[in-house]
Formats: structure tokens, C-alpha cells, sequence
């Protein structure tokens, strides 16, 4: 299905469609799925709505580019009167048998930051982890895809008047060379600012407190099977669970929106290695395709994910679990 002009007899449906969304958007800060056999997934949403205008975050997606696709990006992934991107910030979390998994840990609360949507936030995710079992004292495995400041926030929490572990029975798994990235002060997309209290309030304290192993490719840890995905930051994991016969890849910053399906070519203004980045991204969406594999990114809302299929040279995209034609041309 090509998904192109919508007739005016399907406009009113359509608008119908779009506020039915945004209900269940709101509605949907903490969203779970049985996958049968003890393993459950789960998205705790820390902030979701439009933040970014969308040239800003994606210089190479021009607004031919997005026009093209407006209708089925607007209202769902990017909002056509104000060019912002919909993004959320969020935690996911994996119980399989005993073992109780969080990939990346969000923004975190009371947290100084440079960027208005995540500094000084206050959220009850804790009570919200709580509610599912996933509470600071049961959590097993914090598996990161890589250190920017969105995706370990609740590696701590302020504790009188310090930053202690989260989760202080876990262990937590880093990518070394994001490490090294911003401890030894060698970012090029972001500056010092933007990275040294990250480091300072949410990467040391867990590292002193002895519960940080270092991740590389190849990796096995609780079911996930660990992944270089280099370019966004030169240490990115992407982590890739196996469940019966089917293949759930979460897959960090790759994507930071679906566009990016459609548009390969297209990273966001942090990628460090703008060229890897773009390998990976393409390397990502043909295993994807060719083993139809469920994608979660990192800042979308919904567990059914994306499903990518081959159209020629390129790739489709698809949200109800099968993958669908859409325009790839910016023309």
C-alpha cells in the first residue's frame, strides 16, 4: 500500500484516526506484551511529543523529504504545523524467567541537562517499574546501547544529596569505547557540556560502586545477544532477543525516526561517524528484512515495533507487523 494524498471523503476518518492516537499516546505512558513462556516487554515513557524541529535533528531530511511522506508521518511521528518530530524518551524493560531486564534507563529525574525535555524532570517511573516487578531491588541487567545522556539517566537517583545506583543489584553493561568517547573528551558532534555531568551524576557512581561490566560485540547476557552498531557514537550495541521464531532488535539510536527506514541515507545531528552511521543503518534494515524482524527504536512509542520489507534497492516500513511501500524519493 502506498500511502500517498488521502480523498476528501476519507479526510473526516482520517482526522478521526489521528485524535484516536493521541488519546491513546497519553494513555499510554506504560505499555506491556506477553510473548508467551514467561517473557514479557515492557515501555515505561518518561516524555512523549513533538520536540525537535525535524531539519534540526535530521539536516539531511529536507521538507520535500517529509511532504512526501506527511501522511503517514504526520500526527503519529512529526507534526506538519510546527515540523516537529514526535519523540519519546523511555525504558524498556524484558522479564524472561528469573531475570529482569532494562535496555537503556531514560532520562532520570532531578538530573541538570542541556535540553529543556530532559533537565529537572520529575517522573514517578520508579513507582511505575514497581508496579511491574521491575523495582530498584529486582532489576538483574542494565544493558546499554550507548551513554548519551536520554539513555542512562536512571542509572542513579539523588539520595541524600548523592548520586547512588538505581538498581543496586544489577549489573550494568557499557559500551567501552562511548566510555573512552567522553571521558577522554573526544565527542566531535556534542561539546563538553553536553556529556561531562552525564558522566559525572550517571556513569562514575555505578562504576565505583562495582557494578559496571564493559560490553563488546558478540556478547550474550540474559538472552540478549549483543551487536556493534557504530557511527552514532563509535561504542553503539544494538541488543537482539530470540523468542520462539522471532527476533526482537532493540535497536538504540540508529533511528531516531521511521523516516530513516524510508531514507537510509538520513542521521541525526549527533551521529559522531555520519558515514558508519549510515552503513550500520542499512546493514541493520536488510537483516531485518530479510529475517522479519521486529525493530524497537529507542525514541518511538508502541510494542509492535517497525517491520521492514525490500522495495528494489530500498526498504518499506511497516507498524502493524507487516511491512508497506512508502515514498523514498525526496523529489
Amino acid at each position: 500500500m502506498l500511502f500517498g494524498a488521502v480523498p476528501m471523503a476519507d479526510q473526516g476518518r482520517e482526522g478521526a484516526a489521528k485524535d484516536a492516537r493521541q488519546r491513546d499516546r497519553i494513555a499510554g505512558m506504560m505499555t506491556s506484551q506477553a510473548l508467551g513462556g514467561g517473557v514479557e516487554i515492557f515501555q515505561i515513557v518518561e516524555f512523549d511529543g513533538p520536540t525537535h524541529d525535524a531539519q534540526w535533528m535530521l539536516p539531511d531530511a529536507t521538507p520535500a523529504m517529509i511532504a512526501a511522506n506527511a501522511a503517514w508521518l504526520d500526527g503519529r511521528f512529526w507534526m506538519a504545523r510546527t515540523n516537529r518530530l514526535i519523540f519519546s524518551y523511555q525504558l524498556w524493560v524484558v522479564k524472561t524467567g528469573e531475570a529482569v531486564v532494562l535496555i537503556d534507563t531514560g532520562c532520570g529525574n532531578h538530573k541538570p541537562r542541556i535540553s529543556p525535555f530532559q533537565h529537572m524532570i520529575n517522573t514517578p517511573a520508579i513507582d511505575w517499574l514497581e508496579s511491574i516487578g521491575a523495582g530498584p531491588e529486582q532489576v538483574t541487567h542494565v544493558l546499554h546501547t550507548h551513554l548519551h545522556s536520554d539513555h542512562v539517566g536512571w542509572n542513579t537517583r539523588l539520595l541524600d544529596g548523592r548520586w547512588v545506583p538505581t538498581f543496586p543489584n544489577a549489573t550494568y553493561y557499557m559500551p567501552r569505547r562511548d566510555y573512552d568517547l567522553f571521558t577522554q573528551q573526544l565527542a566531535q558532534k556534542m561539546g563538553p557540556e553536553a556529556y561531562e555531568a552525564v558522566i559525572a551524576d550517571s556513569v562514575l557512581p555505578v562504576i565505583d560502586a562495582g557494578l559496571t561490566r564493559f560490553i563488546e560485540d558478540g556478547d550474550e547476557v540474559a538472552g540478549f545477544v549483543a551487536s556493534a552498531a557504530p557511527g552514532h557514537t563509535p561504542g553503539q550495541m544494538i541488543y537482539t532477543l530470540r523468542h520462539k521464531s522471532e527476533e526482537i532488535i532493540f535497536s538504540g539510536d540508529v533511528f531516531h525516526s521511521p523516516i530513516q527506514v524510508i531514507c537510509p541515507h538520513v542521521n541525526s545531528r549527533w551521529c559522531e561517524d555520519q558515514d558508519e552511521a549510515r552503513v550500520t543503518r542499512r546493514a541493520l534494515l536488510q537483516r531485518a528484512a530479510d529475517g522479519d524482524a521486529r525493530i524497537l527504536a529507542a525514541h518511538v512509542q508502541g510494542l509492535d515495533g517497525w517491520r521492514v520489507g525490500r522495495t528494489g534497492d530500498g526498504f518499506s516500513i511497516g507498524f502493524d507487523r507487516l511491512p508497506r511501500a512508502m515514498r523514498g524519493a525526496d523529489a
